[in-house]
């Protein structure tokens, strides 16, 4: 076996020690069963927990530590409470900076050492608890912040990392200076045939000895330089390089204990405990129970038919107010109150035959009057039958005058049908109104209806109970009173009756009617606001892990009284949920 081959398998041989080396250090002091990495710094912090309390503490300044003090089951925060903090033979009372917030300036905390820590707390009902954590702070700030260093590419270390060019360049120049001294070492000098000495430059170049001796000092001669330049790569450290090259971060000012919240690969949120003070973060430990099978369905606030009134004009005419106000929306009016007139409208031909037709009247009327009249002054000349017919056709005449003449200046009154409030008003004083236009609606607001739509009118007959949700989850108890036998839009109509009507309740309002059934289920009863949707669509809850982080998880959803939801699936016993404040999470990026 040459040695060239014997050269080439040791240098294979030390590029396998060196990737080993690579891959014990890669993977030296990984736990899979930590968390993720942050992908942003965070300020030293210490956490203690209880199964009542949840405390967490954050360096928010060079000597200043800020607490924040919330209840484990709920987030809430502590109010009311006093706290004292402890270190060795130091106390310090904490002041108090709102509800669950407490500042204190501790002298004690110095930089690059570990501190053990322990908080009196006196609560505001009398009870006191004591909870202990170790805060560890590093010599700087900047240390601290730059614990997770962003991965760093093997190209992007190598060009911008003056160590590395330098060690590659060095081993570069190196094997080549090897090279030549292997090369100039073991080259043997070639003698003249005139016995005496001849200089490299006089021996022929197409020896056929020299080559076979220079040939594989030169290929060793690359393998060590190939040899040299892995193992200067194998000395770098990319951690190294990249602490080295990050800027100087800031550190905290006195007046911020918080840090940014984050997402992390994994899906899972980091939210500093500030952030959930200050955005309401609230929990709820869940426990299994039985809950009634639900559907809901959409609908509409309406009112019964008895309740509702219009007022419309018979005749084409102008709208003169009755009073000193014209009706508005919200004025509460009686039954038979008058709201208006309406001053009928008449053409000009009409109205001239109108007016022959009462000069013709009048004219009538005066010339029977005369003959009644010389009737009258000689009794018994003129039988009393003729007396009479004459006075008979002058009364007729009298009211069929009485009946001509309103029709030229006709005022129709607008009379209000029911009790209520005006609810529409589409008039004003002089508007020109036609017949049948809806001048006033009232609406009577001692009854409301709840219409709704069921592609499965069918669900409605095993129902134990029925309530509608409309603005502001207002809760309506409503009491079935039939469905209708024709399709609107390939669904049947149910309608109910409210039972606890309010004023802030219009018609017209969208109701979610939700019908619960004589079933039971089983699961978790969560608000309705706990879950979202996720990335993929699917429903989510938000888990509280730890005091600081949060984990998605999906689920499956049921309704059950239109405020809350019932989880059948993706729950175990005594999770901590988040009830509010769960799109906030559901926007962190």
């Amino acid at each position: 076996m040459n040695r060239a081959y014997l050269n080439g398998l040791a240098v294979i041989f030390g590029l396998l020690a060196i990737l080993a080396g690579f891959s014990a250090s890669a993977h030296e002091g990984h736990d899979h069963d930590k968390p993720p990495p942050l992908n942003l710094p965070v300020a030293p912090r210490i956490i203690a927990v209880t199964p009542d309390l949840e405390l967490v503490g954050v360096l928010s300044g060079k000597e200043r530590l800020t607490v924040f003090l919330h209840e484990f089951a709920t987030n809430e925060p502590v109010a009311g409470a006093k706290m004292t903090v402890s270190a060795d033979a130091d106390s310090i009372e904490a002041k108090p900076e709102g509800p669950g917030v407490f500042t204190l300036a501790a002298p004690w905390i110095a930089k690059g050492a570990t501190v053990d820590l322990i908080f009196s707390l006196k609560l505001a009902d009398g009870g006191e608890d004591l909870l202990t954590g170790r805060l560890e702070v590093p010599q700087s700030l900047e240390q601290s912040l730059a614990k997770t260093p962003a991965p760093v590419a093997w190209y992007e270390a190598f060009i911008e990392d003056q160590r590395l060019l330098w060690a590659v360049g060095s081993s570069f120049v190196g094997g080549i200076l090897l090279t030549l001294l292997f090369a100039g070492g073991r080259r043997k000098p070639s003698v003249s045939r005139s016995g005496g000495k001849t200089t490299d430059s006089d021996a022929p170049k197409t020896a056929p000895s020299a080559q076979s001796e220079v040939t594989p000092l030169r290929r060793n001669a690359g393998a060590a330089v190939i040899l040299a330049i892995v193992v200067a790569m194998g000395a770098y450290d990319p951690a190294a390089a990249a602490e080295s090259k990050q800027a100087a971060l800031p550190s905290v000012p006195s007046t911020m204990a918080t840090d940014q919240p984050q997402r992390m690969p994994d899906a899972t949120l980091f939210i500093p405990k500030a952030t959930q003070h200050l955005l309401s973060i609230r929990t709820q430990v869940v426990a299994r129970s039985k809950a009634a099978k639900s559907i809901e369905m959409s609908g509409r606030v309406t009112v019964g038919p008895q309740n509702i009134g219009r007022v419309q004009s018979n005749r084409p005419g102008r709208y003169l107010a009755a009073g000193e106000r014209v009706g508005f929306v919200g004025m509460r009016v009686e039954a038979g109150q008058i709201l208006g007139q309406v001053e009928t409208y008449i053409e000009e031909s009409d109205r001239a035959n109108i007016v022959s037709q009462i000069a013709e009247t009048e004219a009538r009327i005066a010339k029977n009057r005369t003959i009644l009249s010389r009737y009258e002054k000689s009794p018994g000349a003129v039988p009393q039958v003729k007396v009479d017919e004459i006075r008979g056709e002058l009364q007729a005449l009298i009211k069929g005058r009485e009946e001509l003449l309103p029709s030229t200046s006709a005022r129709e009154p607008l009379v209000a049908p029911i009790s209520g409030v005006i609810s529409a008003a589409n008039v004003v004083v002089g508007q020109v109104v036609e017949s049948r236009d809806v001048l006033f609606e009232i609406i009577d607001p001692t009854e409301f209806w709840v219409e709704a739509v069921s592609a499965h009118p069918e669900e409605a007959d095993n129902m134990a109970s029925a309530v509608a949700v409309v603005h502001d989850h207002h809760f309506l108890d409503l009491e079935y009173l039939g469905r209708g036998l024709v399709l609107r839009n390939h669904s049947a109509v149910l309608n109910f009756k409210v039972l606890n009507s309010g004023e802030d309740i219009a018609v017209g309002m969208t109701a979610k009617v939700v019908l619960q059934s004589n079933e039971e289920t089983e699961g978790f009863v969560l608000p309705a606001s706990a879950v979202v949707r996720g990335p993929t669509g699917l429903p989510i809850v938000w888990l509280k892990k730890q005091p600081e982080r949060f984990e998605p998880q999906v689920v499956k959803v049921e309704p059950f009284d239109g405020d809350s939801v019932v989880i059948t699936a993706g729950l175990k016993p005594d999770q901590r949920v988040v009830t509010d404040g769960v799109t906030l999470l559901n926007q962190v990026r």
